[in-house]
């Protein structure tokens, strides 16, 4: 654990989504001095983004669990934790510093213990014509909703997961057109899913729920295709429609607005810029940071909360978030190992029976080879540099066998975006033209700074502290000593 200093927060966290705010609060409760730091303008993160400032005349019509995240923004607000947003952090160092762009500016801060909590972000969908104008993410459209009330009328979607699903059906809630919606769902997956079947029925309420989505698009007018494959986005310079395969028929819809999904992984960047080690989920088909069940992460004083740690949903992050923050609580003897079993316990067992429901989930919409290994030599790959599936092989061609080297080799993952849309992607085709498992092969090696950062940026620097001193280390252990009589009431 960095050195205390006066100067210093007790704990610092990075993301003020369901994990980050929950981890805020917890700790803010115990007298702990706290500093969130956020990329966006509000808190609430991809899941709850505006929930308190909506653009739209009836933020209901989002559902009821976008709105229930406004109860836990409001607890936030009102916690004692300083929320910094609008912020950029591109550095967090082994002394506990934490260096972030703001307003222009270089600040600095440091934090006895941190906890990154920077969520998800959608998995890569590598076919061919991805990278043109009119192609976006899924969850880009919820952000334009979420964000701005912007929504694009006739668009097509098309992919796998219940994010695709969940946009659809508010799209149709607010009265726009969908053209059609094109499920990548393979039949294959319904059968082997039953296999996880009695984990699904732990959490019937999200069954009903996805169930329900899938009915209200069904009732609408909404074209809906199953089981395709093959996708390919048509036009040169620009989207201008979906070609896809279905038993053998090939289809096509006309199209300048598509928006492609297949799931979820975690945002790597920071934990392995941080040197955290990592671990390839199988299960998920991605890679994720090695935590303990307390997000207790490689690094003795970082904790992975929430979606960074691996797909886990909303409210599971947020109860990862309330344990994470608990055992460091217990790490800088604010509260004592009996109050961490004992006020975690239920949050632990939350988990477990969501993590049951996750595995039933991850089998069911588990993305198909061809649409995250692309064959197609014209494939872009890595959209920063403009790589293709050809340049790639290339590279393998020259003895490149591991991402780094391929990177060297063929410039992808050197863009502004450090390798976040085709690192998965360059992992799991370097192990199949090695032909090893993706562990073997690992990931990129990736440094500070995390993101971009300007000359004029580093020439202004501020030093941030708490508004008060942290405790002292005399202090905490006086505190502890005084639970003494609140361990004995709780051991009975």
């Amino acid at each position: 654990m960095p050195e205390v200093s006066l100067n210093s927060y007790d704990i610092a966290i990075i993301g003020a989504g369901p994990a980050g705010m929950s981890a805020a609060i917890t700790a803010s409760k115990a007298g702990a001095s706290v500093v969130v730091l956020d990329d966006k303008p509000r808190s609430g993160g991809q899941i709850y983004r505006n929930v308190d400032a909506s653009p739209l005349a009836d933020p209901a019509l989002l559902g009821e669990d976008y709105l229930k995240g406004s109860q836990l923004t409001a607890v936030f607000k009102r916690c004692s934790a300083e929320h910094i947003s609008g912020v950029s952090v591109w550095h967090v160092g082994d002394d506990g510093e934490l260096l972030f762009s703001l307003d222009g500016e270089t600040q600095r801060l440091t934090a006895r213990q941190i906890i990154i909590a920077t969520g998800a972000m959608e998995r890569p969908f590598p076919v061919p014509g991805w990278h043109l104008p009119g192609v976006m993410s899924a969850g880009s459209a919820q952000v334009m909703l979420k964000s701005d009330g912007l929504v694009r009328d006739g668009a097509v979607f098309a992919g796998t997961g219940p994010l695709l699903y969940l946009i659809v059906a508010q799209y149709l809630r607010l009265g726009v057109k969908v053209k059609a919606l094109v499920d990548t769902t393979p039949k294959n997956n319904y059968l082997s899913s039953m296999s996880e079947i009695t984990g699904a029925m732990s959490a019937v309420g999200m069954l009903i729920k996805g169930l329900g989505l899938m009915n209200e698009i069904r009732k609408s007018d909404t074209k809906v295709y199953r089981f395709a494959e093959g996708l390919e986005v048509q036009g040169e310079s620009a989207c201008r429609g979906l070609s896809f395969t279905i038993s053998g028929k090939r289809h096509e819809i006309e199209t300048e607005h598509l928006f492609l999904h297949q799931g979820v992984i975690p945002n790597l960047n920071m934990t392995r810029a941080l040197g955290l080690k990592h671990t390839w989920c199988e299960q998920q088909l991605c890679w994720k940071p090695q935590t303990d069940i307390w997000g207790q992460s490689s690094h003795s004083f970082i904790a992975v909360a929430g979606d960074s740690s691996g797909i886990v949903g909303a409210d599971s992050a947020a109860a990862m978030g309330r344990i994470c923050a608990l055992r460091q609580l217990a790490n800088q003897g604010r509260i004592t190992e009996l109050q961490v079993e004992h006020d975690g316990a239920e949050d632990l067992r939350f988990i477990k029976r969501q993590n049951r429901f996750r595995r039933f989930i991850d089998r069911l919409y588990r993305p198909v080879d061809q649409h995250r290994k692309p064959t197609a030599d014209n494939t872009v790959v890595c959209r920063c540099e403009e790589r293709t599936v050809k340049d790639l092989k290339q590279g393998f061609a020259l003895g490149a066998r591991e991402p780094n080297q391929l990177k060297s080799q063929t410039r992808c993952g050197m863009g502004p975006c450090q390798g976040r849309m085709c690192g998965h992607t360059v992992s799991e085709l370097l192990a199949d033209w090695r032909q090893q498992p993706v562990s073997e092969v690992g990931y990129y090696r990736l440094r500070s700074p995390m993101r971009l950062v300007t000359l004029q940026e580093l020439s202004r620097f501020t030093d941030v502290m708490p508004a008060s001193p942290v405790t002292a280390a005399s202090d905490v252990q006086v505190k502890a000593a005084g639970e003494e009589t609140k361990e004995q009431e709780l051991a009975q």
